[in-house]
């Protein structure tokens, strides 16, 4: 893996003792200085694209539309800044029908095999619902279809690494789906034996 280059734009946070640094503009993690794989990387070494066939720059433009939205929901929600687009609008709506209460976003975790940091990930929020008993983790996603099976291995990995990392329990998943009219709330079932299944053949594909 990559050595660390510094940047005063990298996001660094200590959990567990071990320095994590995120660097947004290529979307790496370092864990004390050495590159490890993210939790995306994971899901897409394990489940085929659901992309595949599509034209590189209409990939690039949704993620762009994508970021931008997390962009203005982690503004609004740490500093009070209203968004603009219609699926930020529609985010404002759904915290009032679901009683969403966020209260961590963007966190950084990481997932541990014998004390060893196998990857790295930011997750999108920390939430509690109206509906719901104890934490969840949410994660929004502005793309045109949802696709159940990346979702459920990318939001069971994310619960793993903010136990571990935190120590805190994640008692529901959760995604929110924000595309232009289209906005839902989608629970994710908890499969612990699924997220490790899949890391353990993610670790076994490392080796060879």
């Amino acid at each position: 893996m990559q050595n660390q280059k510094n940047n005063p734009e990298d996001i660094v946070e200590v959990i567990n003792g071990r320095t994590i640094t995120y660097k947004d503009d290529t979307h790496a993690y370092y864990v004390d200085g050495i590159q490890v794989p993210s939790v995306t990387q994971i899901v897409s070494a394990i489940l085929p694209s659901p992309y595949q066939g599509i034209e590189t720059q209409v990939l690039k433009q949704a993620a762009d539309r994508g970021i931008a939205l997390h962009k203005e929901i982690e503004d609004y929600e740490i500093s009070g800044i209203e968004g603009q687009s219609i699926e930020f609008h529609h985010y404002k709506q759904m915290k009032r029908r679901y009683g969403i209460r966020p209260l961590h976003n963007e966190k950084l975790i990481i997932i541990e095999r014998d004390n060893q940091v196998i990857c790295a990930g930011r997750l999108d929020m920390i939430v509690q619902l109206e509906q719901m008993s104890g934490l969840g983790v949410s994660d929004i996603k502005r793309t045109y279809r949802i696709h159940q099976e990346h979702l459920k291995l990318q939001l069971n990995l994310y619960r793993i690494g903010y136990m571990q990392s935190y120590h805190e329990q994640i008692d529901f998943l959760v995604c929110l789906h924000l595309r232009k009219f289209v906005y839902d709330l989608i629970f994710v079932p908890i499969d612990e034996a699924y997220a490790y299944q899949a890391l353990e053949q993610f670790y076994q594909l490392e080796k060879k």
